[in-house]
């Protein structure tokens, strides 16, 4: 096996310190556990653009791999003591794989540039390396691709079924466009810029020896002085400048305070400053299992919307992260699946084998989970939800440390019949007794613990982040829906939800604004059937299915009214989504609801239908009662709700069991 490729952090950017042939090397013997991720070619112009942009810097540090692609890169590496760093060009690393590939078989598409610059590099790649497996080629059109034209180009991709996947857009918009589709493609992805048209022929190439003296980026303005001259001079000056200036800083430098991939960084935020990421046993990194939810990515419920959360901050800062996903298929439908590689923003995925039974799928999956996780040498094994916690004890056994977070009680819920009840109420049970430690959503939780238990637990509620409102574009064109035309339930079709309360109250209501209900169900058929019965009596519901990216922002950042009739929650991190696009908020008065939106929502009384009806009536008549709450609700939960507050808190907890 060839080592791990080292970092050296230059400005806030993390380089691989490596050559040509490590790199190689370590990309055949990890081929597997790249696919899906993206490579990073680094440069001066690069790390400046990163330094100065905080999330593009964010995108290049989240990269699989971060090779030195410009000769000053491996020069400071090597000023600084790293007597192996080395020089790995894109357009050189290029025909390096299509070597490997012609003996591997390796597969390879290529997406950027423009059709005839393809049909050149194809020409040419061919007549060098005869045997090369081009699977396929995509220049993109010239503008922003809609949701639509980007799924239709993700699935050409795939169909094609790469192993590598070059990409030619240039930087930054091709790490951009890598780090959209992490996770998406079945290939591993490499922006390599100007190197398609290096191997067209289309451009040509700097000496050698204007590359050895660190001066091909003066041979490239001579080629194109009006795009490259001003970019040149200012990114190779601000190199400069700006590693003086970051080095008479000392300590306080970028590089010194940026979050390492090896858990010597800190975690930031509320009262947790200079949280020093634990280090796992014999010192290294903290390794950390995560059990019970269904799978991610997904956006299947809280869980694991929660659990991709934690994860992915917690790899950022440098702890190992193994997330069990469940088999089986997405619970709004066929449709919504998609394919996930072995590795997610850094996150190792093991998918366990489970029957199709819906009825044993859940406890299959937590048993082989937990004795896989026996195996993984963890110092922490993290339950989510109730069920998984009924194998709780096994770890224990072992001497392993667990801790627990009981997102909701379970087994108050509808669609469960007695045995699953029964089971789900075990699993609580053992979290109570075994759990080292344990972690609730709400303070109503905390109290239910200590009086049912005597269990002290740990409140730590989930996070938010704010996000960016978007303009009624695709709904407008799929359901037609306008801003403000329409009131939006957003969550899983399930009885605890309350939604037939909603549509009750709702009909009686006479208004042109329509009812958006938008989710899928979960092991609730016979009720939605009930619902899609009751929808269909009155044309202003629309039901949208299970929605997610483009159109799921879009109904949050346009939707007149948020309405969560909910009986039984957790904490719903649907209501956390719909307060931080700046929704108005309509909500069951139970205290999981009450708890997160303090005075900046309105309540009804749970399950009444009457007081449900007068209080959406009384705020579709004032639109100025609605602006009134929606001025403050993103504020105040954006500021109330953190996500790198609860890593902080989660890994204090982490800590405590190391």
């Amino acid at each position: 096996m060839s080592e791990e490729l080292r970092y050296f952090s230059i400005l806030g950017t993390d380089i691989n310190v490596t050559n040509m042939e490590k790199t190689v090397l370590y990309m055949k013997e990890h081929l597997e556990e790249l696919r899906g991720h993206y490579v990073c070619v680094s440069n001066v112009h690069t790390t400046v653009t990163a330094y100065r942009d905080p999330e593009y810097r964010k995108i290049q540090n989240q990269a699989v791999l971060n090779i030195p692609d410009g000769k000053p890169l491996s020069i400071v590496q090597r000023q600084a003591g790293l007597r192996d760093a080395g020089r790995v060009p894109g357009p050189d690393l290029m025909p390096e794989i299509f070597k490997l590939s012609e003996k591997e078989g390796y597969r390879h598409y290529f997406y950027g540039s423009r059709p005839e610059t393809l049909e050149a590099l194809k020409k040419c790649l061919l007549e060098r390396f005869p045997h090369l497996n081009i699977a396929g080629m995509y220049a993109p059109p010239f503008r922003p691709v809609t949701e639509e034209e980007d799924d239709a180009i993700t699935r050409k991709i795939n169909e094609a079924r790469p192993d590598f996947i070059w990409v030619g857009l240039g930087a930054p918009k091709q790490e951009k466009w890598m780090a959209a589709h992490d996770g998406r493609v079945c290939g591993v992805m490499l922006g390599v810029g100007a190197g398609f048209d290096f191997h067209a022929g289309t451009i040509k190439r700097a000496p050698e020896w204007m590359q050895e003296w660190c001066m091909e980026w003066l041979f490239r303005i001579g080629q194109d002085p009006k795009r490259l001259l001003p970019r040149y001079l200012d990114t190779n000056f601000s190199f400069v400048f700006d590693l003086l200036k970051e080095g008479m800083k000392g300590k306080r430098n970028i590089d010194a305070v940026n979050k390492s991939r090896y858990g010597k960084g800190a975690i930031s935020g509320g009262d947790n400053k200079d949280l020093r990421v634990p280090a796992g046993k014999k010192g290294r990194p903290l390794k950390i299992a995560m059990i019970g939810h269904k799978r991610i990515p997904s956006r299947e419920g809280g869980v694991e919307i929660v659990v991709d959360e934690l994860s992915t901050r917690m790899v950022e800062l440098g702890c190992r992260v193994d997330a069990y996903n469940r088999y089986g298929r997405h619970t709004a439908g066929k449709r919504f699946d998609q394919r996930r590689g072995k590795y997610y923003h850094g996150i190792r995925l093991i998918t366990i084998p489970t029957p199709k039974s819906s009825a044993l799928n859940a406890i299959v999956y937590s048993f082989l989970a937990t004795v896989r996780a026996l195996f993984g040498g963890y110092d922490v094994i993290h339950f989510h939800a109730e069920g998984p916690c009924t194998m709780l004890p096994i770890p224990k056994i072992f001497g392993i440390r667990v801790v627990a977070t009981i997102h909701g009680l379970d087994w108050q819920r509808s669609k469960w019949g007695n045995f699953a009840s029964r089971v789900l109420k075990f699993g609580e049970k053992m979290a109570a007794r075994h759990a080292d430690e344990l972690i609730v959503l709400s303070k109503n939780m905390q109290d239910y613990f200590r009086e049912v238990y005597g269990r002290e637990t740990h409140f730590i509620p989930n996070g938010i982040n704010r996000p960016e409102l978007k303009n009624a574009d695709l709904i407008k064109e799929k359901y037609g829906l306008e801003k403000d035309g329409y009131l939006l339930f957003l969550a899983r079709i399930v009885p605890e939800k309350g939604l037939h309360y909603l549509i009750e109250a709702f009909r009686k209501i006479d208004t042109d604004k329509k009812l958006v209900i938008a989710g899928g169900s979960s092991h609730s058929h016979e009720y939605m059937e009930k619902i899609r019965t009751m929808a269909a009596e009155d044309d202003r519901i629309i039901m949208t299915d299970f929605v997610h990216g483009q159109c799921l922002e879009e109904l949050y950042s346009n939707a007149y009214l948020f309405v969560l009739p909910s009986d039984v929650e957790g904490m719903a991190l649907g209501l956390l989504e719909a307060m931080s696009y700046g929704n108005c908020c309509v909500i069951s008065d139970i205290e999981e609801n009450t708890e997160v939106v303090g005075e900046h929502a309105v309540a009804f009384r749970k399950s009444d239908v009457e007081d449900l009806r007068k209080k959406l009536e009384e705020l579709i008549q004032d639109p100025e009662h609605v602006k009134a709450y929606q001025s403050t609700s993103q504020d105040y939960i954006c500021e109330k709700y953190n996500w790198d507050e609860v890593v902080a808190e989660t890994l204090k907890l982490y800590q405590t069991l190391s």
